[in-house]
């Protein structure tokens, strides 16, 4: 029997008792310890016949507890001492308080008990517990519970990785079919655009005031032609859609080959075999301002483009030399055997050309940006500016200028002073600031074009910095970009996109399927930079290189200049808007190899500037 240690009596002889020996309904006696009673100390039955001074302990096994009687846990009625059987004597105080037998299995022996467990393990040890699984099992469970843990970091990596591509996925979905889908529908290259032909009669193209530019005649026996009622004049602006697709049959192919017309109209038309007329395009064009700015270059190779500078608005594109659209099926082997015919070269957008002192207004801005206090310019012009050596710039015809600021400077397109502020720019400024207005770069328009470019090293000599800074060098650009700088101006530095369509409608006109809108790119320039450089380009048509266009009920401000080509002949620039005070038309002209300089473009922008303000 097990006693408490402060308790100690003297040792008695004990027996070992068989389970067989056990009376019926057995006694148990309590330690006096209630987690000794609760785990199943030694029991002690008081009822049994032994002799003087003996005493028995039992042990119990619990892989047999579940075969015993349930009345055998039960307390025994307490025995008289009359009963046959003798009763162990009990000394005081080692029998405790009797307490009710529990009736649930009895829980392991103090010595088997397990650590408390954690919340995590618990879960884990009911489940082992409740599957009854062998140490060697549980071992290996836990190897592979801790093969998974280590495995989730790259399982969760890859899951973040396809995530990812997923919703790279979906945006390239929405970029394509935003800005990319259009340019490959309408390709030169996607031939399933000409299986729409075989059900639709290719649509017209008009001008804004509705002129018909481009349409479709059918004969008798069905037979279709392209006519072009305006000829050459419209040839690179509207192009052409038979052989060397181009210009406006280019870019709106796909909407001329649809047909948005009356849907039960459109079905018997199918029923009975014939063609549904496809739908019209507007242009932004103007085909009187058009018809004055061909006019206008009369003889001359060059090119003209004009646009709304709040919109963006294509009004006139005019690019010489032309050809005959009509004809072009006739004409082309002809045409693309001289090597020197340029005459499917639309000049406005693809042609490339030095630009002369139009460049000076790019030359302000890097000034204007660098800091410098340009209101206290101060330069004496002599004619040129030594560079060192026999290296000079010079101005045109060798003028001497005299005392001027920096608005004189430029309004007397000064070379000699603008080659000095050349050379007085920190490195890469005017690259910076040029590249800023999209040299080297995309225009922000769909207008299909090539790019202007400037190539100026921070180490390149002073001949070639200063030349640079006048508009010759190796710098190029096109009349598209350089309208679009003048109207930047004119929109208080905003840079709208250009763009040549307005919308597509029924045949007929009935229902526009399409509308454009104007869109900006946005501040190319401040405002006070806009400002600045307006007030510069108003001093060229008051008092300066441009005066003939000054004396009319409108005010102008421009800039002019004259592109060197060695071994070619000189190039007449001029670009501007009117009229100052409320911009409705930017201006680009450009006349090649002319021997009147500068001049040649002025009455060409003063025929188109009259014609539209009205005068």
């Amino acid at each position: 029997m097990k006693r408490d240690e402060k308790n100690e009596t003297p040792k008695k002889s004990v027996r070992k008792i068989n389970i067989d020996d056990l009376p019926k309904r057995p006694v148990k006696k309590n330690t006096g310890s209630d987690e000794g009673d609760a785990m199943g100390e030694t029991k002690v039955f008081r009822d049994l016949p032994l002799n003087d001074g003996e005493d028995f302990e039992f042990q119990p096994d619990f892989d047999t507890m579940d075969f015993f009687d349930e009345d055998i846990l039960q307390e025994p009625p307490r025995r008289t001492a009359s009963a046959s059987r003798r009763s162990i004597p009990v000394e005081e105080g080692d029998m405790p308080e009797e307490r009710p037998v529990r009736r649930t299995r009895r829980r392991r022996m103090e010595s088997e008990r397990v650590p408390e467990e954690t919340e995590e393990e618990i879960p884990e040890k009911r489940r082992i517990k409740k599957l009854k699984l062998t140490p060697e099992e549980i071992e290996e469970r836990k190897a592979v519970r801790k093969k998974r843990r280590s495995q989730n970091p790259e399982i969760l990596a890859v899951t973040y990785v396809f995530a990812f591509l997923f919703v790279l996925m979906i945006g390239y979905f929405v970029y394509f079919n935003a800005f990319v889908s259009k340019n490959v529908i309408n390709s030169a290259y996607n031939v399933r655009i000409n299986s729409f032909a075989d059900t639709v009669i290719r649509g017209d193209i008009v001008s804004s005031d509705g002129t018909v530019l481009a349409e479709t005649l059918v004969d008798e026996n069905g037979n279709e032609t392209r006519y072009y009622p305006m000829g050459r004049i419209f040839s690179h602006a509207v192009g052409t859609s038979e052989i060397n697709q181009s210009g406006i049959e280019l870019s709106e192919n796909f909407y001329m080959l649809q047909s948005n017309g009356n849907p039960i109209l459109n079905a018997l038309q199918d029923i009975r075999g014939e063609k549904n007329q496809g739908d019209r395009v507007v242009t932004t064009l103007n085909a009187q301002l058009q018809e004055v700015a061909y006019n206008a270059l009369g003889y001359n190779n060059g090119a003209v483009i004009a646009i709304e500078p709040a919109t963006g608005r294509v009004l006139a594109m005019v690019s010489k030399p032309d050809y005959d659209p009509n004809t072009l099926v006739d004409d082309y082997e002809y045409i693309v055997s001289e090597e020197s015919n340029d005459s499917l070269l639309n000049k406005t957008t693809f042609g490339l050309f030095v630009p002369g002192s139009i460049f000076k207004t790019l030359t302000s801005l890097a000034y204007i940006r660098s800091g410098t206090d340009y209101n206290n310019y101060h330069y004496v012009c002599e004619g040129q500016i030594n560079l060192g050596g026999d290296e000079y710039i010079t101005c045109f015809d060798q003028i001497v200028h005299g005392e001027e600021n920096f608005m004189d400077s430029y309004a007397y397109s000064c070379n000699a002073s603008f080659g000095n502020i050349g050379l007085s720019l920190p490195d890469n400024l005017l690259k910076d600031t040029c590249e800023s207005l999209f040299f080297n770069k995309e225009l922000p328009t769909e207008i299909p074009h090539t790019k202007s470019s400037f190539n100026l090293a921070a180490d390149d000599s002073d001949w070639q910095t200063a030349a640079t800074a006048i508009g010759q060098g190796h710098t190029q650009v096109t009349p598209l970009q350089m309208v679009m700088i003048a109207a930047s101006i004119a929109n208080g530095g905003n840079m709208m996109q250009p763009y040549m369509v307005d919308a597509v409608e029924t045949a007929g006109g009935g229902h526009r399927v399409k509308k454009y809108l104007p869109e900006s790119y946005g501040q190319v320039l401040t405002t006070q930079e806009a400002d600045l450089l307006g007030q510069l380009m108003e001093a060229v048509v008051d008092y300066g290189t441009a005066t003939s266009l000054s004396g009319y009920g409108y005010s102008v401000a421009g800039k002019t200049g004259t592109g060197e080509v060695s071994g070619r002949g000189d190039n007449s620039w001029f670009i501007g808007y009117a009229p100052v005070e409320q911009p409705q038309i930017a201006i680009c002209v450009l006349v090649e190899n002319d021997e009147g300089y500068y001049e040649s473009a002025l009455p060409v922008a003063n025929a188109v500037l009259q014609a539209y303000l009205g005068q």
